[in-house]
């Protein structure tokens, strides 16, 4: 029996359930009908509601599937069919061309640049161009060109071949076919994500037809620094920095004409976070968001909103779905009217941007009799309340949007959950894999040659640091044989150019200035590990957190500080040696505390992947709030989960339950408290 994992979809939901899979053994397969994975959190600038860089979140996990020995990327390819049952299905793809040898591009650029063929880009939310051969965006994974057949001048004319003439990789394989494979898995999970609104079906709002009238996700990426206009706030009409902006809530959501009757989740909270980053750009943007209500719902959320009030002016007007939207006869400025207090007023807007809901992917019909899994009424995935990562077909787990509106958060932790549950049932030892690596070089010895590698991160950094002249600074230092600045360092080419640099410049120590290196510095450890360095002889430096975030309104105080941490790092670099992992043993236990829902779900799950466990309760019964819920909206018994959660737990042998107790002390370390 196969117990590899098949995943559809490589959004954020779908990575992260193949990462967990992966890191617990499980070979993984992520089934991506685009050319790339990393979906629509891709396309954003920040999350809400700490305004992190989406990229910077995204990069790394990009790059760690892309090279992760348990997992097989397979892009441009579809599901056609799904045989078998849980923990034995045979599962049927078929895989477009590329038309470019993934061995053999080296993502060079070349050939885009000399494609003739210009075409909306996608990734740009058709603002910008790209070519019919082309990447979608810097940090793409997987990193090759593929040539979009349908615009390219050759498989129309049978002439052209520009590509092909200037590829000196001699990547371009215009004789690819098409194939079908078949796999054999163990479970499937789903998450292939949702389509955006498409507001051009309302046309009192004058999407298509008036110039500064555009989506949300269309200003997400002129808020980008990867984005057309490189992060500066301009509109469409004539390139001006706009000052007054309307955001028009629950386009596409909670209405019987256009979209779905229910809510997009995420709407209310994007218009705050994109009102915000515009005011970060520019002092003199004023934004005014015009709403039925606002959600502000999640964790942090409501301060979130808070802030955005207090401490950036955004002003909200509630009470209001905008009827309809005018341009003004002396230019292309938007005239809103709407109601305050009873009566109604107008006001002049420089852009309009439309918060577009969430709606079902277009393939999503498809793929429910492909995969033979229900559909709601609003045509998402029918989950049952209690189980919202089961889908009503055994083995087939579902993640994300697909089950219904939701933020990036949400959707990862559903993610993990169908991860969960897609491996459980097995307790023998599993193979986590391993790569083929190099010797490591033996720098003892030798005299430190340090490479320093300094982060834009966009605007995130970039934006307040002045990131070449603290490259510049660092190429003065004692012991730097190599400095350049990057616009995202955590990207899969910057990971190559660090290899490459690592071998060409005789580099025996690297130093990073970019973001945290709780969240990155396993990344960089690998990647120079994989050209043969130490993974120790390596050090971080954050100017994001410590100077562009806590002094962006001092750049030059900011770039002095960062220069600062930049030689320190670089200092302490000079004196690393190589360090070595050794084995220790690991209690294979786990202690739960809390007996409620949550507590004892985890219990179970623990239990069921094999792991003894203890369950600590407080009081002498297990269910905690649940014992005082009797029904929800939906109609589901509350008190019949309750039970059945019980009787399972006292059940399980693998579970020990300790009622009455409280944890006085931990002490320890991960793998032996």
């Amino acid at each position: 029996m196969s117990n590899r994992v098949l995943v559809l979809g490589g959004g954020i939901a779908g990575i992260q359930s193949a990462l967990d899979l992966a890191e617990s053994g499980a070979d993984v397969t992520i089934l991506e009908s685009s050319p790339f994975i990393g979906g629509r959190m891709a396309q954003l600038d920040k999350t809400f509601p700490t305004n992190d860089c989406s990229m910077c979140i995204l990069s790394p996990k990009l790059v760690e599937a892309g090279r992760h020995p348990n997992i097989e990327l397979v892009t441009n390819a579809d599901l056609i069919a799904l045989e078998g049952e849980k923990g034995n299905f045979t599962a049927t793809i078929r895989k477009k061309p590329r038309y470019v040898d993934e061995e053999k591009c080296v993502a060079c650029g070349i050939c885009a640049e000399k494609c003739p063929v210009k075409l909306p880009s996608e990734y740009d939310a058709s603002i910008s161009e790209r070519k019919a051969i082309y990447r979608a965006y810097p940090q793409s994974v997987p990193s090759t060109y593929v040539i979009d057949k349908e615009n390219c001048i050759y498989f129309k004319t049978g002439k052209c071949r520009a590509c092909e003439k200037f590829c000196e990789a001699k990547a371009i394989d215009f004789d690819q076919e098409e194939e079908e494979v078949r796999i054999d898995v163990a479970s499937v999970i789903i998450a292939s994500g949702a389509d955006v609104f498409d507001p051009s079906v309302i046309h009192e709002y004058g999407y298509g037809v008036l110039p500064n009238v555009i989506t949300s996700l269309e200003f997400e990426r002129l808020l980008s620094a990867s984005g057309p206009t490189q992060g500066k706030v301009v509109r469409p009409s004539d390139g001006k920095e706009p000052e007054n902006i309307a955001f028009i809530q629950c386009v596409g959501s909670r209405s019987t004409v256009y979209g779905g009757e229910y809510c997009s989740s995420v709407c209310c909270m994007y218009a705050l976070k994109e009102a915000i980053v515009a005011k970060e750009h520019s002092e003199s943007i004023n934004a005014h968001i015009f709403a039925m209500d606002l959600r502000a719902f999640g964790r942090e959320f409501e301060d979130y909103r808070i802030r955005a009030e207090e401490e950036y002016g955004i002003l909200i007007t509630r009470n209001n779905r905008i009827a309809s939207l005018e341009e003004t006869l002396e230019g292309d400025d938007i005239i809103v009217r709407y109601v305050e207090e009873g009566e109604i007023k107008e006001k002049v807007f420089d852009l309009v941007i439309l918060a577009v809901g969430l709606q079902p992917h277009r393939d999503f019909s498809r793929l429910s009799e492909t995969l033979g899994f229900d559909l709601d009424e609003y045509g998402f995935c029918l989950t049952q309340g209690f189980e919202p990562v089961q889908s009503s077909r055994p083995g087939v787990y579902v993640a994300g949007v697909l089950e219904g509106p939701k933020d990036i958060p949400d959707s990862v932790c559903q993610a993990s959950a169908a991860a969960d549950l897609s491996s459980q049932g097995g307790e023998e030892e599993v193979d986590r894999g391993s790569k083929d690596l190099p010797d490591e070089i033996d720098v003892s010895g030798k005299e430190s040659r340090v490479g320093v590698f300094v982060c834009h991160c966009g605007i995130n950094i970039g934006g307040v640091v002045d990131v070449p002249s603290v490259a510049e600074h660092v190429r003065t230092l004692p012991n730097v044989t190599y400095a350049e600045d990057n616009l995202y360092t955590c990207s899969v080419t910057t990971q190559e150019k660090i290899k490459e640099a690592i071998k060409e410049h005789d580099l025996n120590r690297i130093v990073v200035a970019s973001c945290s290196p709780r969240s990155y510095e396993k990344l960089f450890q690998e990647t120079i590990r994989e050209a043969g360095l130490n993974p120790y002889l390596f050090e971080m430096a954050n100017i994001r957190e410590h100077c562009s975030w806590v002094h962006s309104k001092e750049p030059e105080k900011a770039t002095d500080k960062a220069k600062g941490l930049v030689a320190a790092a670089v200092a302490k670099a000079r004196l690393l040696e190589p360090l070595h992992k050794v084995s220790v043993p690991v209690n294979k236990t786990a202690l739960v505390i809390g007996g409620g829902l949550s507590g004892m779900t985890a219990a179970l799950s623990l239990a069921e992947h094999g792991i003894e466990t203890h369950l600590i309760e407080k009081t002498d019964e297990l269910g905690g709030n649940l014992r005082r819920i009797t029904h929800t909206l939906r109609g589901e018994d509350p008190q019949e989960l309750l039970k059945n959660a019980i009787a399972k737990v006292q059940s399980d042998e693998r579970i020990t339950l300790h009622m009455g107790t409280e944890v006085e002390s931990v002490d320890g370390f991960i793998g032996n408290f």
